[in-house]
């Protein structure tokens, strides 16, 4: 029985099967019970009292498929017929995996054509490519993963045959008539977007490969999800709250990427709303009350590595769903009066055509969603400098409503009392996160290349009159940890506890594709390939203000 073909309407029973088997049927319930007629759930001690006509059929939720077959056939129950495993209806999560898609470039260049077909392809049959973050957690629709990174591009090129089998068709589209096709896939937001600004009757068909890859692996998603049996106490409910707006309008369910890679939309291209409550988006917050954390990394994140690890299952999490991000975090813009090696390798202090076009429908997108008057706390700046940034300061500034909460993430140099005028003016609460890097002026000039250390010290000063005087409710200063300002350390923290500050962030510097791979772990980063933390710097932490309440690190610390 073809599943897509059922009728919603049919009434199903759930049989847990198996030690665990009731964290799997929630994990379905949680998922489908939108979707499904589900009545009640059934133990495997049920037995032989399974009312078999009760039901249209049962949903088998188990960890053990061999056995729970051979236990519900000794009762007569023949599978796709009387009942199906829960997997089996994974597939209804790829909502557009039946659909007509159209995979085009729009700048017209020949290897731009071939992006955007190979990948909007790959995307369409479920193919998990080795750019994607997750290869390993995703459940593999088609042959493994051979050989090295190399090895692997070269074996996926080859799809690019029957892509163009698939694709050839739209060769003989006049023009730009795709009206035969459901959706039109591009590989770039700003191509996305500029073919919908020309062609305003394909608004609603126009997708980025990132959304298409969204709608037709939503199942392969789920069952990495559905079928981990980790646990981690942390307690952290962030992709309920938060949503992260980063370059070109791509989108994540977490303060940052870096944690939780994986997109839930285009903010630029696509709804909001549908952004917010995307299927993998649902499927993510999923993760969270399972307590399992699947897609989280639990190499850099904080809160992951504080809580415990476990396969004996935790107790759900009780979530309270939102239509709107309560927490907005936005850096979509990367420009930038300083060219750290931390970030980048040379200055970027202004964006081209095609990246500004993609700030600006983000930003037309999230203004009309009324989100920055709804958001609880609103984060800006991350990706760039804030006070540089024309495009922040119009997020920041824009509307007449004052607004309820600010954070302010920047180097601090471009900081002017102009600016916290029009900061005071418009919100009620008002943070600053400040990265400074370093204790003194030597180093200061090695890690945050172009700055002024003498102004922003004077701008720091200016900072902690403003949170003496409660004017500024909360100035956090991060130091990224490398080899260059470590020792310096325990000067920071005392400067930072002098200035009445409220946090000292230490975090460990990662390689952002700045460094080739061996000297960055030889020559900057405190930690080895395996995140084990190096000796020195172990040591510095042992110095007693190291332990100062102010301060958190956002690492694991691996000393064995």
């Amino acid at each position: 029985m073809d599943i897509r073909a059922l009728n919603g309407k049919m009434k199903y029973g759930i049989i847990e099967f198996g030690k665990d088997s009731n964290k799997l049927s929630a994990d379905f319930r949680y998922i489908f019970s939108d979707k499904l007629n589900i009545v009640e759930s059934f133990s495997e001690n049920a037995g032989g009292s399974l009312p078999k006509d009760k039901y249209d059929a049962y949903i088998c939720c188990t960890y053990k498929r061999k056995a729970a077959t051979a236990f519900l056939h000794a009762l007569g129950f023949e599978y796709r017929k009387d009942y199906f495993f829960a997997d089996d209806f994974f597939c209804l999560l790829d909502d557009w995996k039946d659909q007509k898609i159209a995979y085009k470039a729009y700048s017209g260049k020949v290897i731009d054509s071939l992006k955007a077909v190979l990948f909007g392809y790959t995307a369409r049959h479920g193919i998990v490519l080795p750019e994607d973050p997750h290869m390993a957690d995703l459940a593999k629709r088609h042959f493994p993963q051979p050989g090295s990174v190399a090895v692997q591009r070269l074996f996926h090129a080859l799809y690019l045959i029957p892509a163009m089998i698939e694709a050839f068709p739209q060769i003989f589209a006049h023009g730009n008539d795709y009206k035969n096709y459901d959706h039109i896939s591009f590989l770039n937001a700003s191509d996305a977007v500029r073919f919908k600004q020309d062609h305003p009757s394909a608004e609603g068909k126009v997708i980025t490969v990132e959304e298409l890859k969204l709608h037709t692996m939503a199942s392969s998603y789920m069952k990495a999800v559905y079928y981990d049996k980790r646990q981690n106490s942390c307690g952290c409910d962030t992709p309920f709250n938060t949503l992260w707006i980063g370059r070109n309008g791509t989108t994540r369910l977490c303060d940052c990427p870096d944690y939780l890679d994986i997109s839930c939309g285009n903010i630029g291209v696509t709804d909001t709303s549908d952004v917010w409550n995307s299927p993998v988006a649902k499927i993510i917050r999923l993760s969270v009350i399972n307590n399992t954390y699947t897609f989280c990394s639990r190499k850099t994140c904080g809160k992951l590595s504080e809580g415990k690890e476990q396969t004996a299952l935790l107790e759900r999490r009780a979530t309270r769903e939102k239509d709107h991000p309560g927490i907005l975090n936005i850096a979509n813009d990367y420009v930038c009066n300083l060219h750290c090696p931390s970030c980048r390798k040379c200055i970027y202090s202004k964006n081209d055509d095609g990246e500004q076009l993609a700030i600006d429908s983000c930003i037309d997108a999230i203004t009309d969603s009324s989100w920055l008057e709804k958001a609880d706390k609103l984060f800006v700046g991350g990706g760039g400098e804030v006070f540089l940034s024309k495009n922040y300061k119009k997020l920041l500034y824009g509307g007449s409503d004052k607004r309820n909460s600010v954070i302010i993430m920047t180097n601090g140099t471009l900081f002017t009392t102009r600016e916290w005028e029009k900061l005071e003016e418009k919100y009620e609460h008002i943070g600053f996160m400040v990265s400074v890097d370093a204790a003194t002026k030597e180093t200061y000039e090695k890690v945050r290349c172009g700055g002024n250390f003498g102004n922003l010290m004077k701008n720091m000063d200016f900072l902690s009159e403003l949170r003496k005087e409660n004017k500024v409710s909360s100035v956090k200063v991060i130091m990224i940890v490398q080899k260059a300002n470590y020792m310096e350390i325990p000067c920071f923290i005392k400067w930072a506890i002098d200035k009445k500050f409220d946090g000292v962030n230490l975090s460990h510097i990662r390689n952002w594709g700045t460094y080739e791979n061996e000297y960055f772990y030889e020559e900057v980063s405190m930690f080895d390939k395996a995140g084990k933390m190096k000796s020195e710097l172990s040591d510095i932490l042992k110095e007693p203000i190291c332990n100062d309440p102010i301060v958190r690190m956002s690492w694991n610390i691996r000393m064995e």
